[in-house]
């Protein structure tokens, strides 16, 4: 296919440059060369250009580095590569992935079911309802140790007015004044009585006459000996409590000259004091007692969410089910586990790669190893991908030769490599070796070789001149000329394959004829 393309664009060119030139060519030299080509020229339309997709460019001075040129291998990066294993023994029940799938960091991959980490979650819930139980407790206790404390300051306040009132002799003086009091009463109800009494004796007296006379009943005068026989029972009794009165009086004179009552209302202030003081040391106790118990449950809490979080791993989880999620984002490599299935703790069930920035491990000779230093640049090529460069820096120079290869492994870091270039990939390390220096260069794409000779092609106004030039140094899409161009030339950096092919066709022409 392509020598039917490059047959049918050599004609169109020869077309387009012979059209209007060969009849003086035909007066000028008489022989049947085609017009538009002479001995190391090539002249083209700018149409047949336009065709030819022929591109040119003016040449100048760049930076350029030496390389050294050998080969490679193409490895993964230690973070652009994890495996996902499952956190805890359990049951597939979701899979959402597939291999080859594009994954982000953190995207959930697969739940898993385990009755292990349900076994956990119930631990946490009963730790926590213990903590709720025994926080309840604790604030039950707190608040006994406020009564508590409330009972204390009330009870000392108490002893200190008893002592106030012990000084100021109120417990002496008040059932003293009592007893005095009750003497008093009894002695004139006494009174009282005995007038009564004195009162009905003569309305007796005066009744007997009457009823002698005729002039009463004898209802009423039982009557009046019946009220006269009860004023007696009301004095008798009203004189013995004149007597308890009387008793009453002296025991609590007695008493109190003796201060036996003073000293009984303090007894009994402090040993309210003495109380309420253990009471509250008893509500203090237990306040410990929950608090001690609150940390214990706390403790339980936190071990069971220790265990809970180490057997959910880093995924999102929920009772007994965990999810399990991407740790870095690349591409599904590795997929060995499917919906259903039970697995353990040990068990490889995907593996993901990023293969945006990779290594690539460059062999360098023995007697090149002291050109390469850490930090220089590299070009990687590879035959998967014809013509297309990738870039990174030497990051590790070995320290070891390989006894089989007399090389050293020489550790590069490709940063973008855009997911194209695979592990154990083989490929082509151009290491930069020394310094760079201003170079006049040309594009390698502008370089044709023959006869281990190089040439290009240059432009001069409406035709092509095949120039052989003197190669330098290469790097990346460049080389260096040493001779045979200088700044300004004007060459063609795409098509020259056809400018060749064409000027060859001339020579042969030339030949024939």
């Amino acid at each position: 296919m392509r020598k039917v393309w490059l047959l049918t664009l050599i004609a169109a060119i020869s077309f387009g440059c012979g059209k209007n030139s060969a009849p003086e060519a035909k007066e000028e030299h008489g022989h049947h060369e085609e017009a538009g080509h002479s001995e190391g020229h090539v002249e083209i339309s700018e149409d047949a250009q336009k065709i030819a997709d022929i591109q040119v460019v003016s040449i100048g001075y760049q930076n350029i580095q030496d390389a050294l040129r050998v080969p490679g291998t193409v490895r993964s990066t230690t973070n652009s590569r994890a495996v996902v294993t499952p956190p805890v023994a359990g049951r597939v029940v979701s899979l959402s992935v597939q291999l080859g799938d594009t994954v982000r960091q953190g995207q959930a991959l697969a739940i898993l079911e385990s009755p292990e980490l349900a076994q956990s979650w119930s631990t946490i819930a009963e730790a926590q309802r213990i903590r709720d139980a025994v926080s309840s407790e604790l604030k039950q206790a707190k608040a006994e140790v406020e009564l508590s404390l409330a009972k204390v300051i009330a009870a000392r306040a108490n002893l200190a007015r008893q002592q106030e009132l012990v000084k100021a002799g109120a417990f002496s003086q008040a059932p003293v004044q009592q007893a005095q009091s009750e003497l008093n009463d009894a002695q004139s109800d006494l009174l009282s009585i005995q007038k009564e009494q004195t009162s009905h004796t003569d309305q007796l007296r005066r009744l007997e006459n009457l009823f002698r006379e005729g002039i009463v009943s004898k209802s009423e005068l039982e009557a009046s000996r019946l009220e006269l026989q009860q004023d007696q029972i009301k004095l008798d009794r009203i004189k013995a409590r004149i007597d308890i009165a009387k008793l009453t009086y002296e025991r609590e004179k007695n008493i109190a000259s003796r201060g036996l009552l003073n000293a009984k209302e303090l007894q009994t202030a402090a040993s309210d004091v003495r109380s309420s003081k253990l009471e509250l040391d008893r509500s203090r106790l237990k306040v410990k007692g929950a608090e001690s118990a609150l940390a214990s449950a706390n403790r339980s809490i936190a071990n069971a969410s220790a265990v809970y979080r180490s057997n959910s791993g880093s995924g999102q989880s929920s009772v007994g089910r965990v999810t399990l999620v991407a740790p870095i984002t690349g591409t599904i490599t590795h997929l060995n586990v499917n919906r259903g299935q039970a697995v353990d703790r040990t068990q490889v069930l995907l593996e993901v790669e990023n293969l945006q920035a990779i290594w690539v491990t460059a062999n360098v000779p023995e007697k090149d190893s002291a050109k390469v230093r850490k930090g220089a640049e590299v070009i990687v090529v590879t035959a998967a991908f014809p013509g297309r460069e990738f870039r990174g820096i030497v990051q590790v120079v070995g320290s070891q030769v390989d006894p089989k290869t007399r090389s050293i492994a020489t550790q590069c870091l490709v940063s973008e490599a855009a997911g194209m270039l695979k592990p154990d990939m083989f490929a082509t390390v151009h290491l930069g070796i020394g310094k760079s220096v201003r170079r006049l260069v040309v594009p390698k794409s502008a370089i044709v070789t023959e006869d281990r000779k190089s040439f290009v092609f240059v432009k001069e106004e409406d035709k092509f001149e095949k120039r052989e030039v003197t190669l330098g140094t290469q790097s990346g899409d460049v080389v260096a000329i040493e001779s045979g161009l200088s700044v300004g030339d004007k060459v063609a950096s795409k098509g020259a394959f056809v400018l060749s092919s064409e000027q060859k066709k001339d020579e042969l022409k030339g030949h024939e004829d």
